[in-house]
């Protein structure tokens, strides 16, 4: 019988491979498994038999830890998913599903924090007038490509020379491998198409590129690697930070997609439309957007006939 270690390295390649998932969300889903294996071994002094693990040991992790709602779905959901993985892959005698029947917290729906068009023009603005020029250049690119395409950030790092497509000699579209390895074509805004062209004319003017990733280093050390989402989740905060935005260190690159997606609502585009753009299986993920135009919601009311004398 493999043990714990061997079966979780599997469990890696499951969710990297079959899963599609993102290096962070593999990365946390383990961190998840592990905290309850060491969790059971610790209340009873031995590792746990697949088999022998009910809702009830669940139940009792979940009431140690005294997580939040959010960490509990989570906890939860990287559970489901290795269970499903022992049974499906490494076909263990498993009975059933641990998670089932443990009731899910009820989760409060949250506005999204967005940027208006204006903040994000300070954020570029503070990000090009940098005294490196060419660390300039690089992260207006980045982040006018970022809000101008609302990727999520490891789909837009992802990204390679072949994902490009042309029309007269500029970037046109881009072909972007999304959550669960769902490929969509994404179609660039005149902000991500600039912000493409010029990046592009840098890296050509840098020489020939010796990476297949897009946004990867032109210079130094680490020439070629392709930036890492610390490094650009650091540099949205520097660049918010010198750009006076109140908030500034809850400034992500995910709230540049909040951004796109937001100032698409508020231009009047379709729910349909922002949900393919988005790349969200559902619907029901994008219609939140619908609820932070509070400046069509106003016109809407203000259009009511006042009958007061």
């Amino acid at each position: 019988m493999k043990n714990s270690e061997s079966i979780l390295r599997g469990y890696v390649r499951y969710l990297d491979l079959e899963e599609g998932r993102s290096p962070r969300t593999v990365q946390e889903y383990v961190r998840d498994v592990r905290l309850f294996l060491r969790w059971f071994e610790d209340r009873h002094g031995r590792p746990p038999m697949w088999e022998e693990v009910g809702s009830q040991h669940v139940r009792a992790f979940l009431a140690d830890r005294a997580t939040s709602p959010a960490r509990t779905v989570r906890l939860l959901a990287a559970l489901r998913k290795f269970y499903r993985y022992l049974v499906e892959v490494e076909g263990l005698p498993v009975l059933k599903d641990p998670t089932e029947g443990v009731k899910r917290p009820r989760m409060k729906r949250k506005l999204p924090v967005y940027l208006q068009p204006r903040e994000v023009a300070r954020l570029l603005e503070a990000a090009y007038k940098n005294r490196s020029v060419r660390q300039g250049l690089r992260d207006w690119a980045l982040l006018a490509f970022l809000y101008g395409t609302g990727l999520r950030l490891a789909e837009a790092l992802a990204l390679t020379y072949q994902d490009i497509t042309y029309q007269d000699g500029v970037p046109h579209a881009i072909r972007v491998q999304g959550k669960g390895g769902k490929e969509r074509v994404v179609v660039l805004s005149p902000t991500a198409q600039r912000a493409l062209y010029q990046w592009l004319k840098h890296r050509n003017l840098e020489g020939s590129p010796v990476s297949p990733h897009v946004w990867s280093y032109t210079s130094g050390p680490r020439k070629g690697e392709p930036f890492s989402q610390r490094t650009v989740e650091a540099m949205v905060k520097r660049v918010a930070r010198r750009a006076g935005l109140e908030g500034w260190e809850r400034i992500t690159p995910h709230k540049l997609r909040h951004s796109y997606a937001s100032a698409l609502v508020e231009a009047g585009r379709s729910i349909d439309e922002v949900k393919e753009l988005l790349g969200h299986s559902s619907i029901a993920t994008t219609q939140i957007y619908v609820h932070v135009s509070r400046r069509r919601l106003e016109e809407a009311a203000s259009a009511l006939p006042d009958v007061l004398i």
